[in-house]
């Protein structure tokens, strides 16, 4: 019973994964769908998940003391709610990689490269989709054996949780996977293409926006975490996948912020000694009478010195380091939510 319990789980989280690939069109690196036509499928997939959840039962409302009915509460909501958040924010992240790939192109006059780059960016998607299929699929079997959900029969709505968890993973993963290949695929495969200083740097600006755009969606769905946790303790194998996934955060995606940072200015201290080098030769030439109208050729190399000179490029403009706080403070207003939900809950007890 135990065994062809299990291979119908498998079979049902298979066939999930497929489903859902085949559900999610997620309009590769195109920049032409903005604003709420970009959040209408990944709502209507959170409002789907929690009709089949209610339907099956996972949301009726737990007794006082039910751990296990609660735990199932929590996770057809929870998962219900990131796996629309993450595909939202897959969306929007692939449009702004499509804008920041125009403006390299623009600015390294290659404009008609757009499609090439953008379908080696398509065979890269669809390489992480089946990658993060078998993730999903391996992780969710794991999770069944920890928890004992294969050996045993089990309910409706368990079911339906353990092949609904498929699609969440994927799309979890399929978010992480993209936030750190893109960067590296503009910063390898288009920037070298660049070329001039004030282009050089400002393609360097776009991808830095990039970056920081992406770590905000990602610290975005911290807040959404706490509702796993509604009226239960932590598990530790919780505690263990939402410091993964911070950890994810902070090293793959912060940090190549910070270098990208470094990266600009090790780029416009280059420029700028370049500069400083050719109007000391010009200065020479002159002075040697061998000028032939270098007057006006350093004119224009001490006014470039002086724009460049001027630029001062952050890790984080203003308007980023609002969203920045406003995604880090919605984190403990979650959980203050959190607390005071379980509070009202507590007191309509009485």
């Amino acid at each position: 019973m135990g065994f062809r319990l299990g291979t119908r789980k498998l079979t049902n989280n298979a066939n999930s994964a497929i489903s859902t690939t085949r559900f999610m069109k997620f309009s590769s690196y195109s920049n032409t769908q903005r604003g709420a036509s970009s959040g209408l499928f990944p709502l209507l997939t959170s409002l789907l998940l929690l009709t089949i959840h209610f339907l099956t039962g996972a949301l009726d409302w737990p007794e006082v003391g039910n751990i296990r009915a609660q735990r199932d509460f929590n996770s057809a909501i929870g998962m219900s709610a990131l796996t629309g958040y993450f595909w939202f924010a897959l969306r929007l992240m692939q449009q702004n990689v499509a804008s920041t790939l125009i403006s390299l192109l623009v600015r390294a006059n290659r404009l008609s490269h757009f499609t090439y780059h953008r379908e080696q960016l398509t065979a890269q998607f669809k390489h992480q989709i089946f990658n993060a299929t078998i993730l999903s699929i391996m992780i969710t079997v794991v999770y069944c054996v920890l928890e004992g959900l294969i050996s045993v029969k089990q309910e409706l709505h368990v079911l339906m949780l353990t092949a609904t968890a498929v699609p969440f993973w994927f799309i979890a993963i399929l978010f992480l996977f993209q936030m750190s290949s893109n960067i590296k695929y503009l910063n390898k495969k288009v920037l070298p293409c660049v070329e001039g200083n004030s282009d050089k740097l400002n393609s360097l600006s776009s991808i830095l926006t990039l970056g920081t755009t992406n770590s905000i969606f990602a610290v975005g769905a911290l807040a959404i975490f706490p509702i796993f946790w509604l009226k239960k303790d932590i598990p530790s194998i919780d505690v263990l996948v939402v410091s993964f996934f911070t950890g994810v955060v902070l090293v793959f995606l912060f940090l190549p912020v910070f270098r990208l940072r470094r990266a600009l200015e090790r780029e416009q201290q280059d420029l700028l000694g370049a500069l400083e080098n050719d109007i000391n030769e010009g200065i020479k030439l002159c002075a040697q009478k061998d000028g032939g109208g270098m007057g006006k050729r350093l004119e224009q190399l001490e006014t470039e010195k002086e724009r460049l000179s001027s630029k001062r490029f952050s890790a984080f403009s203003p308007r980023d380091k609002a969203r920045i706080a406003a995604c880090i403070t919605l984190i403990p207003l979650s959980w203050v939510l959190l607390l005071v939900t379980e509070w009202i809950i507590q007191l309509s007890y009485y």
